[in-house]
């Protein structure tokens, strides 16, 4: 009878050490991971920061997306989005492909940047402190910065947040009030819910 204890006891033992390992592991890989993507987001931020400057010198006409080559790879950039209360700040990229959303935020549907009508940009939120996690913080009044490839910043102001069940495509609308809009959506519980952020140029 000893010895099954300590065979259970051997067992229960050796079942923790291999799961402090994975966690262990788990935790190494997630921060290399979001490491990774804050460089790669950083320097695109950056990339696109000389494109508008370069956009602003030449005085032509409008320009709504640039190429930008980060290591390699190349993105298709649309402007970059700011949210001071939740330390966001990163690029809208246009492709939307799975590698696109596991670097950034990318445009789901909608008009140019900051142009009339409903402009809805969706990211991830199962990364930690990054992508759209935190957007449920965001509350009536709350500013949502953009800045487009000419180097217009305009501010959204929240005015709805909600959630809502997976089926429920009623924020892809198309708004013709004449008014410009941002909506952010991200999954929430394994994907069988959204949680949506509206909100308003003043």
């Amino acid at each position: 009878m000893r010895k099954l204890i300590k065979i259970v006891a051997d067992i229960i033992i050796l079942v923790c050490v291999i799961g402090l390992y994975v966690l262990a592991a788990k935790f190494i890989y997630t921060n290399f991971r979001e490491r990774k993507r804050k460089e790669i987001t950083d320097g695109i931020i950056d990339k696109i920061d000389k494109k508008i400057d370069d956009i602003k010198k030449e005085d032509n006409s409008l320009q709504t997306e640039a190429d930008v080559k980060y290591n390699g790879t190349h993105y298709t950039v649309l402007g970059k989005l700011n949210i001071k209360k939740i330390n966001f700040y990163q690029p809208i990229l246009k492709e939307k492909t799975s590698y696109a959303y596991n670097v950034s935020v990318v445009k789901i549907k909608g008009p140019d940047l900051n142009e009339e009508g409903n402009f809805v940009i969706g990211g991830h939120n199962y990364m930690r402190k990054v992508f759209f996690m935190k957007i449920n913080k965001l509350t009536k009044g709350d500013v949502i910065n953009i800045t487009d490839l000419n180097g217009r910043s305009i501010n959204y102001y929240v005015y709805e947040y909600k959630v809502t069940s997976a089926d429920d495509s009623s924020y892809l609308k198309d708004i013709e009030d004449g008014g410009k809009y941002i909506t952010l959506v991200t999954c929430n519980y394994g994907g069988k819910e959204r949680y949506i952020v509206k909100a308003k140029a003043k």
